[in-house]
């Protein structure tokens, strides 16, 4: 298996195996305003790693969504809870 990393800029994403990307190519990528992805995958190609990426950022979204839910929930709840002490004093 190879390790792929990923480098991004705007709208762009372009995926290397690790070991096939020399200093220089790092370097000209940074100097297009490329920036690396934090994450690496190891995979057997290219497909598997761009599809462990998007799996892995999916379940980043689902958390990111249940967190926001919850943020929701309480928010009414705490209005609800403030309205009643309002009302009943």
């Amino acid at each position: 298996m190879e390790k792929y990393v990923f480098y991004v800029k705007d709208e762009a994403t372009k995926i290397f195996a690790r070991s096939m990307l020399s200093k220089e190519e790092i370097k000209k990528l940074k100097q297009d305003g490329f920036k690396k992805y934090p994450l690496e995958f190891e995979a057997e190609s290219k497909q598997e790693a761009i599809d462990k990426l998007n799996e892995n950022t999916r379940d980043n979204m689902d958390a990111l969504g249940g967190f926001s839910a919850s943020v929701v929930f309480i928010s009414i709840f705490a209005f609800i809870v403030f309205a009643l002490i309002y009302l009943f004093n």
